[in-house]
């Protein structure tokens, strides 16, 4: 979506000329779903990082909000007559929209600034709800086979000058013991599935259910705060299982990764360094496989920011007062308990020894580490497209190109923009790149 605003928002292409294939209904429908399911209350990232085009963008749209709010209330307000009230003091805008660590959105008002720009940029026009079959490249332009979920709409082959691969991540990570029967039923639920089925799966509301949640970064963390803090919660039973114990980590990779050029060339201009080192370092590694080491050394997963662990109500607390059981195991065995022939529990026993009978398992286990994209981007290796013998990613140039017309980000552009490819920086970093190599 950031990419297709700044081609059309810095006039490298008109709306006309693009289009954004993505078979969901609605744009960031995969967004929105995961960070509700997550329970997810301010995102990790800071206020410059967006959908937009203008650094401060977010920041400006917080204040068209506060103006907004005034004028309800004034018209809410007309007609009536004038007392004179002690006023109360004016809660914070910061308060209101950020954190006051690291000033990061509010998941709800972040997700009210995407749509506005969505709105802004009229990209729900362009928005084809289809799905990519095939690519293939020719020497002047690229064919896109694409289908539909309604079976009675044809096919279509689209053919474009050039295109770009934005696919995400890899599909979300089960762990070994979980069967499809599991899922079926409802006793077992990842939070970042959005397919069919197992994104209307239950979460068990009642007042005496035990809900495990596994793994120990900051989904799991998300999740077993939002179901602690629940009315009914002193009723209720919360499982929190992770292999390894809570670590602390502001952000997923180190701020240094998350700088583009204007904000390298701003420094520049005031006397700093511009370009961070560590990304002057990666850019000057011509060894795939050193560039791939440096990846997975710098990227943090399995981390939890310290507002979140230690933080007001946070999870450290959580655990200390028994609102949530802390499990630093793993699961080596799932049974399962049947009431009246009919399975009504599952049992996790633990490495520790324990055994915990939950009514749903909730996995928070991340998304796969293989290439994302599956047939689709297999067959455009098969046909030629460069890739590293190391890992199999892309090897593609400073634009983010990798052959003929075909533009990547993402988890592809990973070898080239470095370990914070994958998340919203990222994005920016690559329609930075993108743009750049049509100007």
């Amino acid at each position: 979506m950031h990419i297709s605003v700044r081609l059309i928002g810095n006039n490298v292409v008109n709306s006309s000329d693009i289009c954004i294939i993505d078979s969901n209904d609605a744009l960031l429908q995969n967004w929105k779903c995961r960070t509700r399911n997550s329970g997810m209350e301010y995102l990790r990232s800071s206020a410059g990082y967006h959908l937009d085009i203008g650094e401060d963008s977010l920041r400006s749209f917080s204040s068209r909000e506060d103006m907004a709010g005034m004028g309800n209330k004034l018209i809410k307000n007309a007609g009536k007559k004038n007392k004179r009230k002690r006023k109360k003091p004016q809660k914070q805008k910061k308060d209101q929209y950020f954190s006051t660590d690291y000033e990061r959105p509010r998941l709800d008002f972040f997700n009210e600034h995407c749509d506005s720009v969505i709105s802004k940029y009229s990209l729900d026009q362009i928005h084809i709800k289809g799905i990519v079959e095939k690519i293939i490249p020719f020497h002047d332009f690229v064919e896109v086979h694409v289908s539909f979920k309604d079976s009675e709409k044809e096919k279509l082959i689209y053919r474009a000058n050039q295109i770009v691969l934005a696919l995400g991540n890899d599909e979300p990570s089960y762990v070994e013991w979980v069967e499809e029967t599991d899922i079926k039923n409802g006793f077992v639920r990842h939070l970042l599935d959005t397919s069919d089925g197992h994104n209307n799966a239950r979460i068990l509301n009642d007042d005496k259910s035990s809900i495990a949640i596994v793994g120990g970064g900051i989904t799991a963390a998300h999740k077993a705060l939002e179901l602690s803090r629940k009315e009914f919660t002193k009723r209720r039973t919360i499982h929190l299982i992770s292999r390894h114990p809570l670590k602390e980590q502001q952000f997923d990779t180190h701020q240094h990764w998350m700088i583009d050029k204007a904000a390298s060339k701003r420094s520049k201009d005031g006397g700093g360094y511009g370009l961070p080192e560590r990304q002057v370092k990666f850019q000057n590694c011509k060894c795939w496989k050193e560039r791939r080491s440096i990846i997975s050394n710098e990227r943090k997963s399995g981390t939890v920011t310290p507002a979140v662990n230690r933080g007001k109500d946070g999870l450290k607390y959580a655990i200390e007062k028994g609102d949530i059981e802390w499990h630093q195991s793993d699961i080596v065995q799932k049974t399962y308990i049947h009431e009246d022939n009919v399975i009504s529990k599952i049992e996790l026993t633990l490495s520790s020894g324990e055994k915990i009978q939950a009514d749903q398992v909730l996995l928070a286990t991340g998304f796969g580490k293989s290439l994302p994209g599956g047939e689709l981007i297999q067959d455009m290796i098969k046909s030629g497209l460069d890739v590293s013998e190391f890992c199999g990613y892309p090897i593609i140039d400073n634009n983010l190109n990798w052959g003929n017309h075909i533009y990547v980000a993402g988890a592809l552009a990973e070898l080239e923009l470095g370990p914070s490819a994958r998340n919203i920086a990222g994005a920016r970093l690559a329609a930075e790149r993108i743009v750049g190599a049509f100007l």
